[in-house]
């Protein structure tokens, strides 16, 4: 047999800001925000597409060549 069954009514908000402070402080605080982040991108932009493109390489020292330990430190097997 089907049961029938009573939506409950949704429940309204716990907390509502009437005055729009919140909103308000959110908003103040929102643009410098934006406004560094947007100067950032700009920097970041600009050192992509940057005027000196020819930077100094990197000197990668010789890899030494392998030479056999021998001494009172090197590890003796039997």
């Amino acid at each position: 047999m089907a049961e029938s069954r009573q939506e409950e009514p949704a429940q309204a908000p716990v907390f509502v800001d009437q005055s729009g402070l919140r909103s308000f402080l959110l908003r103040r605080f929102g643009w410098p925000v934006s406004v560094v982040g947007a100067i950032l991108a700009a920097a970041m932009g600009g050192s992509l597409i940057g005027v000196q493109s020819d930077a100094p390489a990197m000197g990668i020292p010789p890899k030494p060549s392998y030479v056999p330990a021998t001494g009172p430190l090197s590890p003796s097997w039997p």
